[in-house]
């Protein structure tokens, strides 16, 4: 297992100036956690115990007493019955031990070394569990083992059962998950969020999470709830969704990360106010599907509520069978002739500013498909320098309304399979690419001018409201703002100065592309987000 330099780095920085530090990337900020170490077994813990859970609670007890400190595991197999966290606390797992959750019993919680339900059949509560806390972290190299086997098997049998997830943070801020290793999960693996109550500030980094590729609803990372979280450097690969963006996650950034078996990286099927959506330089590779956004009339959102700028840059998929699906009809139904126009209601889903670029498709089944609401059309979705290559059909489109293919996007299809994009009864509302032969027409140079920036030039805040100020180390001569999709909409004489007010009141919520040219001639460009 790869030694965590980053998390030991960014520690070493909190221990030494005992400051909150932040993810450069999102300006999240980490815990910072007191170095004082409470060691379990000093508590009772030890592997020959058939429930260490009442040693491990009593040194996470200790160290919020103690204002806050690392709980150390260390080397060896620990079984545990559930665990609660508490705030400034840090559940840290050794290199070489097994935090292993005691096994699916009777369901009735009452089996000796089994684990217990939460007192009502067949409902069992989280295994490392917080709600309303601050300043959490669960670290190190060890290893999380959920026994799942036997929990899947029950749950074929009773699928209203509700099954642990191995971590489960709710209502809470500034949290770290990084370094371990998780597996084989009686249910999601680990979820940050589902109450009404927003958390905030969610780290997770350099995490494994595996499991096979046919147990059931084992996501591995659940997001509900939540504002601003940043996945990097992780390695996923289960039986559901890799992640699961649920109802009010807002300014999630995903970056780094391999997929393996699972069905991707999910908005939905809750999707009530997710926005603000990042995935960039992921890897996916024999995933059931690549970027996929779900939901049904019942479980969307319009207005405020909408899912919105969703950006995904920088991506190789191998193997994936459905690379782009976005859907308003899951998980039961299909567009049809004889599906009429509803009235929109708050929980009509709403998609709108999907952007993706810099991404290759390889040995997909399918292109994909876009299934939009005869009422709530899927609206404003970029491919730009989108290349794929399915085996068996081309994109179904329907329902939908600028989709825009540009900078030699294409779909490619063995002779014989038909046309690179259809659909059975709508218009196809396409532009950048011949639906027949799947070949890009708009294969010219884009009036956006993309460059990339260095640290000479920035922009603060972004994402920004009302107001961005744009600083340069050189005189800033002309400042250009594009629409995603090739549209100029601002062309500024910015006066040789070296700092500029970017004036957004006027501009409606999204992406968008910022150029700037400076005195000397260089040009810099920006993805710049209005909220």
């Amino acid at each position: 297992m790869k030694t965590n330099y980053y998390a030991i780095f960014i520690s070493l920085l909190a221990i030494l100036f005992g400051i909150n530090s932040v993810n450069a990337a999102t300006n999240i900020p980490l815990p910072v956690i007191p170095t004082t170490q409470f060691l379990v077994t000093n508590y009772g813990a030890k592997t020959t115990n058939t429930d260490n859970a009442s040693y491990i609670n009593a040194a996470i007890t200790a160290a919020n007493a103690a204002g806050g400190g690392t709980v150390v595991l260390p080397a060896g197999t620990f079984l545990s019955g559930p665990i609660t966290m508490k705030n400034n606390v840090n559940l840290y797992l050794a290199a070489g031990d097994t935090l292993r959750i005691l096994p699916y019993g009777s369901g009735n919680g009452t089996v000796a070394g089994t684990y217990p339900n939460n007192g009502t059949t067949d409902q069992y509560n989280p295994f490392i569990y917080g709600k309303s806390l601050s300043n959490i972290e669960v670290s190190g190299s060890g290893v999380i083992d959920g026994q799942g086997s036997a929990w899947w098997t029950a749950y074929a049998s009773n699928s209203n059962m509700k099954r642990p997830s191995l971590i489960r943070f709710v209502a809470c801020n500034t949290v770290w998950i990084t370094g371990i290793t998780l597996m084989n999960s009686p249910g999601v693996h680990l979820t940050l969020g589902q109450s009404s109550t927003m958390g905030s500030n969610g780290t997770i980094s350099y995490v494994t999470i595996k499991a096979p590729s046919t147990s059931p609803n084992t996501d591995a990372i659940d997001t509900w709830y939540w504002n601003g979280i940043y996945i990097h450097d992780c390695n996923l690969s289960e039986g559901d969704d890799n992640v699961a963006m649920d109802t009010n996650t807002k300014n999630i950034t995903i970056k780094h990360c391999t997929l393996g078996t699972g069905h991707g990286i999910s908005v939905g099927s809750y999707a009530t106010g997710v926005n603000t959506v990042t995935v960039d330089s992921c890897t996916f590779n024999g995933t059931t599907n690549g970027i996929r956004l779900k939901a049904s009339r019942d479980r969307g959102g319009s207005g405020a509520n909408a899912c919105y700028n969703l950006s995904y840059s920088n991506i190789t998929m191998q193997n994936v069978t459905w690379p782009f699906y976005i859907t308003s009809y899951y998980p039961t139904s299909s567009p049809s002739k004889t599906d009429t126009a509803q009235a929109i209601t708050a929980a009509t889903p709403t998609w709108r500013n999907i952007y993706f670029k810099n991404i290759t498709v390889t040995g997909s089944t399918y292109a994909g498909f876009i299934w939009g609401l005869p009422e709530q059309l899927v609206k404003d979705v970029v491919f730009d320098n989108v290349q794929i290559s399915a085996t068996t059909r081309g994109m179904q489109i329907v329902h939908a309304d600028s989709v825009i293919f540009k900078n030699c996007s294409s779909i490619t299809l063995p002779s014989g399979k038909g046309n690179a994009i259809y659909s059975p009864y709508d218009t196809i509302r396409v532009s950048g690419i011949n639906p027949t032969t799947g070949k890009s027409t708009s294969c010219t140079t884009s009036a956006i001018e993309e460059v990339k920036a260095d640290g000479a030039v920035t922009c603060y805040p972004n994402p920004a409201q009302d107001y961005v100020m744009i600083s340069s180390d050189e005189a800033i001569a002309e400042i250009k703002l594009y629409s995603l999709t090739g549209t100029q909409i601002r062309d500024i004489n910015a006066g040789n100065e070296n700092q500029y007010s970017l004036d957004l009141t006027s501009i409606p919520r999204g992406y968008y592309i910022l150029n700037l040219l400076t005195a000397n001639g260089t040009l810099t460009s920006h993805k710049l987000l209005k909220q």
